[in-house]
C-alpha cells in the first residue's frame, strides 16, 4: 500500500482538469490514465489479492482472483470497448452510467468520513515514517525521475517536458484509499498520504512551473 500510495496519481479527478486548464490539452494525461488502468492498478490489485488471500496462491487461484476483481475486469472491458469501437447497447450502459456517476461522490464521502476524529501523522498509528516516505516519493522523487527520464532518455523539451513533470507531480489517487479499505490493509498510510499529497500538490506543481518556465 505504501508503494501504491507513492506512485499512483490522481489522473482523473485532478489530472484531467489540470491538463485542460494548465497544460491546454486533456490528451496530455491520457497516456497516464491508460497506463494506470491497463497495467499499474491491476498489478497492485493482483499483488494485494495474492498477499491477503487465506489460501495458498496457485496459478489457477491467481487467475480466479483476477476474474473476480471488479476493478481489473471493469478496466479490461473498458479498454476492450474503446479499442474495438463497439457501441455498447443503451440498455446495458444505463446502469453503468448510474453507478459510474455515483462512484466519485461515494468515494469522496467515504474518504471524508474516514478523516472524522483522526489527524494525519498520528504517532499512535506507528505509520508516520511510512506516510512521510510515501508522500516524499510521490511529490519529489517521482517528478524528479520523470524529468530525468523525459529530458535525457526521451529528449523531450519545452511544453511537453513541462506536461510530463506536472502530471507526475499530481497527488496520490483516492483509489488507493478505496483499495486499502477493500483489502483492509495499509489504511493509515493510504488515508494520510492521499490527504497530505492533495494539500501539498498545488505548491509542488507551482514549484515545477517556476523551475521549468
Amino acid at each position: 500500500m505504501s508503494s501504491m500510495a507513492a506512485s499512483l496519481v490522481n489522473s482523473a479527478n485532478l489530472g484531467i482538469p489540470i491538463s485542460v486548464y494548465v497544460l491546454g490539452d486533456a490528451s496530455y494525461v491520457a497516456p497516464l490514465l491508460i497506463f494506470q488502468l491497463a497495467f499499474f492498478t491491476p498489478m497492485f490489485l493482483m499483488i494485494l489479492d495474492s498477499s491477503t488471500s487465506k489460501h495458498r496462491t496457485t496459478p489457477l487461484n491467481f487467475l480466479v482472483m483476477i476474474l473476480r476483481n471488479p476493478m481489473i475486469v471493469g478496466s479490461a472491458l473498458g479498454l476492450l470497448v474503446a479499442g474495438t469501437g463497439w457501441q455498447v447497447p443503451a440498455l446495458v450502459m444505463e446502469p453503468i452510467h448510474l453507478i459510474g456517476g455515483a462512484a466519485i461522490p461515494a468515494m469522496l464521502i467515504a474518504f471524508g468520513m474516514s478523516l472524522n476524529g483522526s489527524r494525519p501523522l498520528q504517532a499512535s498509528e506507528a505509520r508516520r515514517v511510512d506516510t512521510l516516505l510515501a508522500s516524499g516519493f510521490k511529490l519529489v522523487v517521482q517528478p524528479a525521475l520523470a524529468y530525468l527520464f523525459a529530458r535525457f532518455a526521451l529528449g523531450l523539451e519545452g511544453h511537453i517536458l513541462f506536461a510530463v513533470v506536472v502530471t507526475s507531480a499530481l497527488p496520490t489517487a483516492q483509489n488507493v484509499f478505496v483499495a486499502a479499505s477493500r483489502y483492509n490493509t495499509g489504511l493509515t498510510v493510504a488515508k494520510d498520504t492521499v490527504l497530505i499529497t492533495t494539500v501539498v500538490a498545488v505548491p509542488a506543481m507551482i514549484g515545477v512551473a517556476l523551475l521549468l518556465t
